[in-house]
């Protein structure tokens, strides 16, 4: 029988090309270059070369709502969510964003017609987010156990963390910083697939 919990979409590098722009705002900012292709860490940090003030700079910039709001979609995101959408099933968008972005989140959202049943923060990687008043949070605990169908990461770690504490399917957007080899006993192999691009990932799980 099919799960008919709600679909896990994660925000940046899955519905928005969040690592693209901060290519590009490092560039203009700091000088160094560093092609898509080889962003090879989830820590901007590494991947950029980055002292500890430009870390902090690039933190703060990702914060400011005129730079969330520039990011474009990823190619077919858009279009993915909707064929989830209308075939009923209840869409969640989980992101480890600060609970302050909340509302510019949500407006690029309604504005790219991505379609959503709840906008869920979650602090994903221990950076001890603030609750915020009438913002949707969840903790990681929360997270494992909300009985969802099917979730879409571009994080190598949170998908083994999903795998390995909620055994729920798991598909990873395919990225410069996600080629790592994810260890998998044999109960979470048949969980867990790489799609290259939202089409892949639409064509493996039509209905989740």
């Amino acid at each position: 029988m099919t799960n008919q919990g709600p679909i896990y979409i994660d925000f940046d590098d899955v519905l928005c090309e969040t690592a693209r722009a901060l290519a590009e705002l490092v560039a203009r900012r700091f000088d160094k270059r560093v092609p898509f292709e080889d962003i090879r860490f989830f820590d901007l940090r590494l991947s950029f070369g980055l002292t500890d003030d430009e870390t902090a700079f690039l933190m703060q910039a990702f914060h400011d709502g005129d730079l969330l709001s520039s990011f474009d979609p990823v190619p077919g995101a858009v279009e993915g969510v909707n064929t989830w959408r209308s075939a009923g099933r209840a869409v969640w968008i989980v992101t480890g964003r600060p609970p302050g972005t909340y509302e510019v989140s949500r407006r690029w959202l309604c504005r790219h017609g991505v379609p959503f049943d709840r906008l869920i923060m979650v602090d994903k990687y221990d950076r001890n987010h603030c609750r915020e008043e009438g913002v949707p949070m969840m903790t990681m605990q929360e997270v494992y156990t909300a009985g969802f169908a099917l979730v879409v990461e571009d994080s190598l770690d949170m998908a083994d963390a999903i795998l390995k504490n909620a055994g729920t399917p798991v598909a990873l957007l395919d990225r410069p910083w996600n080629a790592g080899e994810i260890r998998l006993d044999e109960a979470n192999i048949s969980r867990f697939c790489r799609c290259r691009d939202w089409p892949d990932l639409i064509r493996r799980h039509p209905r989740p």
